[in-house]
């Protein structure tokens, strides 16, 4: 990492983490008062190193260097600010302060691009204030619908009215070129690199998602004059369903589900559960498989709780397909990897990023970086210094020399 030393990206990455709307912790949602200070930093950096800086109405910070010719195309690279709550200090940020390395290392170098390059911070990824994902890079994107925008928050501020409150810092950003390609360094999030002691691999493909709520109804009921056989309990009938989800998951080869919320209604210790919500996250990069996997569940659910005297409502909130990275750009990060460490893993990613939104109108490519014991959505979550100055040197080669479409 020649003219950006690695202890200027961990010197970053630990100031934005210390830029937090709730203490302890590190939590930064999306229009925050701690976004907004993340914001002006990141804005300074893109700033020192030569980019011009804007703000559009949601809230994403785009660092832009300017191509000679006015009517090129753009290249992006970023993404976001926003974490979950009680986060770690990578997730997202990691590929905000690569993204503005990289491009501070090609001002450097006196090179001149055939196109505009945008280093992008987008305000939200995360969904953790409106529980929908991707704002900021849909907006970017122009995918922001009018169905978007009616969610609400817990003050019951809807999106719509929280980005026409929302007053840019920074100019607003020049209309968009068109997008030749995005491209966005992320930590891993998994186990693999670690285990196969390697700093960097390529992204093929983000996974589908399906997220669910299953509610059961059955009959509340006097713990101890109820018998055992006239029982509806709604949280046995929960049990048996959540025991199934990871049964049938786990005899799939790449499929993921996930139970992670469960509420019991007027919840007792000697009250039979008469009703009962829980959350279902179902993940694979092929969309039939988990597309049949929920449906083949679901009827499954129906007929084993019919036995219980449950009655059964599934609502779905969320689908996101899975989304193919170019095969164009992969090879092309791919060489650059191989270059810096002699081979380079094809890896799935299981987790949602920015790339999702974009892929809607460009090509995208990920680069992840190896992160400790495949850590991540936790304050432990770490990347070691030498691992992202390797993603900031591939990251500059990558976009000096952009595979054109």
């Amino acid at each position: 990492m020649s003219t950006a030393p690695a202890h200027k990206a961990a010197e970053w990455l630990e100031e934005l983490g210390a830029i937090s709307d709730d203490a302890p912790g590190l939590t930064r949602t999306f229009l925050s008062p701690a976004l907004a200070r993340a914001k002006v930093l990141v804005a300074q950096w893109m700033q020192e190193a030569g980019l011009t800086v804007f703000e559009d109405k949601a809230g994403n910070v785009i660092g832009r260097l300017e191509c000679e010719r006015a009517i090129a195309g753009t290249v992006a690279c970023g993404s976001h600010l926003d974490t979950v709550r009680n986060a770690g200090k990578f997730d997202g940020a990691l590929g905000v302060v690569t993204g503005v390395l990289a491009a501070a290392n090609i001002i450097q170098s006196g090179r001149r691009l055939p196109y505009h390059l945008e280093i992008v911070a987008f305000s939200d990824e995360e969904g953790v204030r409106f529980q929908t994902t991707y704002l900021g890079s849909r907006y970017y994107a122009g995918r922001l619908g009018p169905t978007e925008l009616t969610a609400s928050d817990a003050q019951g501020t809807t999106i719509g009215e929280a980005i026409r409150n929302h007053s840019p810092m920074f100019p607003v950003p020049p209309p968009h070129a068109h997008l030749l390609g995005y491209v966005e360094a992320h930590i891993e999030q998994g186990p693999v690199l670690e285990k196969e002691n390697l700093a960097l691999g390529v992204v093929t493909a983000i996974a589908g998602q399906t997220r669910a709520r299953v509610f059961l109804t059955g009959k509340a009921g006097h713990a101890g004059t109820t018998p055992m056989t006239l029982r509806q309990d709604a949280l046995a009938g929960a049990a048996e369903c959540i025991l199934l989800v990871e049964q049938r998951a786990g005899n799939t080869s790449s499929l993921v589900a996930t139970v992670g919320e469960i509420r019991v209604e007027s919840g007792a210790s000697n009250v039979i559960p008469g009703s009962v919500e829980f959350t279902l996250d179902v993940r694979d990069a092929d969309n039939r498989a988990r597309l049949d996997f929920c449906k083949n569940l679901f009827e499954e659910f129906e007929t084993r709780m019919k036995r219980r005297g449950l009655e059964v409502r599934i609502e779905i909130p969320f689908v996101s397909p899975a989304t193919q990275c170019s095969t164009r750009l992969i090879q092309s990060l791919a060489s650059l990897v191989k270059k810096h460490q002699g081979r380079c893993p094809e890896l799935v990613s299981g987790a949602g990023h920015d790339a999702v939104a974009l892929s809607n109108i460009t090509d995208v490519a990920m680069l992840f970086v190896r992160c400790r014991d495949g850590l991540s959505h936790h304050p432990d979550e770490f990347a070691a210094p030498p691992d992202i100055a390797a993603a900031v040197d591939v990251l500059t080669e990558f976009l000096s020399e952009f595979p054109m479409p």
